[in-house]
């Protein structure tokens, strides 16, 4: 029994995932999303469903906006063999023990000292995470959120761009960050193994340029390249090839392209 309403290509990659990389983000495709980013935990089965695919010949990689060595405590990554995690959309990537990491960027240390000020003063439960290269806004916590995302988006934004920064939003999130860094950068590393099939899932913003990239890569080789959508973002359903709700129904694809699909977590 396969996943229902799978694209040919998928159903191609089930039946032969040796050679393919299979790409995730982590925040809300591996896991749900939390309140506390600190209590994120993948779904039960995914990572034994990774390290299956990974046994069969498959480069699993995790591609997320955490820092790699916080996605790869959080998520029991280094179960998996040969996992490659690439964190901070592509600006560090730990493989086989070593992490390489870019130098952070200039103005970081400046906006460590002054956000949390501002965010106290537009709503108390507003939060920074310090990921070293990047610094988060999160309003999630607040009574209402998108309320306070919307009133701090235009202090922060300017604020990053003083000191030379992008401002990237998400759900419920601001992500100050190296400009220009997307998660394409770090599949387009990924993709230049050359491997036989690629796909990739995720459920952000931040994970349409890793949409973008795999769509390239196919259509430039020929291969197989599949997108999956995870959750509820409009945007990000709507480029994808496949769309399903929820981390959990994610489960059962990843076990089927494993070759079993009958198995449950």
């Amino acid at each position: 029994m396969r996943p229902q309403h799978c694209e040919p290509e998928l159903n191609a990659l089930i039946d032969d995932p040796a050679g393919a990389l299979i790409a995730l983000d982590f925040d809300g495709t591996l896991s749900a999303i939390v309140l506390d980013p600190n209590e994120s935990t993948p779904v039960p089965g995914a990572i034994d469903a990774l390290v299956r695919l990974s046994e069969r010949g498959a480069q699993v990689a995790v591609v997320t906006g955490r820092d790699a060595l916080t996605a790869l405590r959080l998520g029991g990554l280094d179960r998996i063999p040969g996992v490659v995690v690439s964190g901070l959309h592509g600006a560090e990537t730990w493989r086989a023990g070593q992490l390489s990491t870019r130098p952070e960027p200039g103005g970081i240390a400046q906006l460590r000292a002054t956000l949390p000020a501002l965010l106290a003063d537009v709503d108390s439960d507003a939060w920074l995470e310090d990921k070293r290269l990047s610094l988060v806004v999160h309003t999630r916590r607040s009574a209402e959120p998108q309320a306070t995302l919307d009133r701090l988006t235009g202090p922060v934004t300017q604020l990053a761009a003083e000191h030379g920064l992008d401002v990237v939003g998400g759900k419920f999130v601001l992500e100050i960050r190296i400009p220009g860094l997307s998660k394409a950068d770090a599949v387009q590393a990924l993709l230049s193994g050359d491997p036989s099939a690629a796909l990739f899932a995720g459920d952000d913003h931040g994970d349409l340029p890793a949409f973008e990239a795999v769509s390239r890569w196919a259509k430039h080789t020929g291969k197989r390249g599949i997108t999956i959508a995870v959750g509820d973002v409009e945007q990000v359903r709507q480029a994808a090839m496949l769309q399903i709700d929820s981390p959990e129904q994610l489960v059962p694809v990843l076990w089927a392209v494993a070759g079993e699909p009958q198995h449950r977590p």
